[in-house]
């Protein structure tokens, strides 16, 4: 066998070898980061239908309770106990591990917001009609939707979505 053939063998085998590593390594990149948006979008669902959930207990709370003490603790009640063991609060601290700071910097404001509401469905004099009930969860639902827009640009560039 010549020298030329057995270096063409080698540099072959190296080049073979050298493409794997590389689609192996890019394939194990990808893979991770999908993981990662596999867990973000989770958290993101959660902290999004918390909030929406904890928004619905609290108006149904608000209207079954008409006044006094009663209605307080109602109104908190439904804030704080969620069924499916997500409230708004623990899911925020999950954005706070698993989101970038720019998402976590918006969802924060939109949970303390829904809180503001909360105490003032709470108060007797405040209903769902009240312009100072209006003027706090017409901001809510507009930042809301703001995070969800910040949320899904997070996961999916606009250059990549699908309109």
């Amino acid at each position: 066998m010549e020298w030329g053939t057995l270096a063409v063998a080698a540099v072959g085998a190296l080049f073979g070898i050298g493409t794997t590593l590389i689609t192996d390594v890019l394939r194990s990149r990808r893979a991770q980061q999908q993981q990662w948006a596999d867990t973000k979008r989770v958290a993101y669902v959660r902290f999004l239908t918390s909030l929406a959930q904890a928004h619905s207990r609290m108006t149904m709370a608000a209207a079954r309770e008409a006044v006094g003490p009663a209605r307080t603790q109602a109104i908190h009640n439904a804030f704080l106990t969620d069924p499916q063991h997500s409230d708004a609060k623990s899911v925020l601290r999950e954005l706070a591990i698993a989101a970038p700071d720019h998402i976590y910097e918006a969802a924060a404001p939109v949970y303390y917001q829904l809180r503001t509401a909360r105490d003032m469905l709470a108060s007797d004099d405040v209903t769902f009609e009240t312009p100072e009930y209006q003027q706090v969860i017409q901001p809510f639902f507009r930042d809301l939707d703001s995070l969800q827009r910040l949320m899904r640009d997070d996961l999916h560039p606009p250059a990549r979505r699908h309109v």
